[in-house]
């Protein structure tokens, strides 16, 4: 169920120690150098599983980043995700656009790992890091020491310092891992400072990378509610079957889409943009609306608040897994 859903998010600080000029978009450079080095840490097979992982039950890089489809999960979350289940983490990279670095500058990005598998391995996607920042990230070869990693845990994001100068802090506590509870709790707080307990009817969302969905087949050129929802509500079906949560009911995200369908997009300042990832399938478009939207529903739209603060870490439509569909709920209004 979603409720037993477990993530733990992620900040990296790195300093760049050699000058090197970037894309614009960072978070698929990102994914290849963690899943290279995590690949030299888990995989057994001396080609790095070129053609897909060979072991996937026995090997942690198959399991948690490469899983393959399981007859044990249901029919329809095996249909919604086709043949390709979804790796048990994110990336983004905190809108960082510079195209060039310099020795000493700040890099920043954010890794959220998705269930009790992922988190558990908490040291060896930091050791991944901290090589591929040593050894060169991406095809950049973007060099960087890796000095600081905060746990970002609760509804408003505490860090909890986990390396602080190269140095480990300790072992993390249970209480930096997020779930639906913090989304529960972070509603409850939202409304009340800015409601004191009124019924919600409007709401404002912040795309801040590229947004993907599709609405009847066709990609929803502007950010239409209903079609949002749909995407944030199919990712966390997925991601809680295929990661160990076990299936949301019907009964508990059905009634969610409903309300949905009452949401009306009033207004919104989004353009469409766009970069190419380059990968061994041939270039790929990486593309979406960013920017602010309004909404409004003759409906209270309290219940959808904790799925979309949850949706916030995991993304939503096309590209989420290195950073596309980042969003954030910025503003609930009465």
């Amino acid at each position: 169920m979603l409720s037993q859903l477990r993530l733990m998010r992620l900040r990296f600080g790195l300093e760049v120690t050699t000058p090197a000029s970037l894309p614009p978009y960072k978070g698929d450079g990102l994914r290849r150098a963690l899943l290279w080095h995590l690949g030299t840490m888990w995989c057994r097979q001396p080609e790095r599983c070129r053609n897909g992982c060979q072991a996937p039950h026995e090997c942690l890089f198959g399991q948690l980043l490469e899983p393959p489809p399981d007859p044990a999960w249901s029919e329809p979350i095996r249909r919604l995700m086709g043949t390709t289940p979804p790796p048990a983490y994110v990336l983004w990279d905190m809108q960082d656009r510079r195209r060039e670095v310099h020795a000493g500058d700040l890099f920043h990005f954010e890794l959220t790992l998705i269930g009790e598998a992922a988190i558990r391995q908490l040291p060896a996607f930091i050791a991944a890091v901290m090589v591929a920042g040593e050894r060169g990230m991406g095809r950049e070869q973007l060099r960087a020491r890796l000095e600081r990693v905060d746990a970002l845990a609760g509804p408003n994001g505490q860090a909890h310092p986990l390396l602080v100068n190269g140095v480990w802090q300790g072992d993390p506590v249970d209480d930096v891992l997020v779930g639906y509870s913090d989304g529960q709790t972070w509603a409850e707080d939202h409304v009340s400072r800015f409601t004191f307990h009124a019924p919600v009817t409007r709401l404002q969302m912040h795309f801040l990378s590229p947004v993907k969905v599709k609405e009847r087949g066709e990609v929803a050129e502007e950010p239409g509610f209903p079609a949002l929802a749909r995407a944030v509500v199919r990712r966390l079906r997925i991601l809680s079957e295929v990661h160990g949560a076990g299936e949301w009911p019907q009964a508990e995200y059905g009634p969610l889409l409903d309300l949905a369908d009452t949401v009306q997009l009033e207004h919104h300042e989004t353009t469409w943009v766009g970069t190419v990832r380059h990968s061994r399938q041939g270039d790929m478009p990486l593309e979406g609306f960013v920017g602010q939207a309004w909404y409004a529903s003759p409906s209270d739209l309290r219940p959808l608040l904790p799925v979309l603060w949850l949706g916030q870490w995991l993304h939503v439509g096309k590209g989420g897994v290195w950073g596309c569909g980042t969003y954030w709920v910025e503003g609930v209004v009465g």
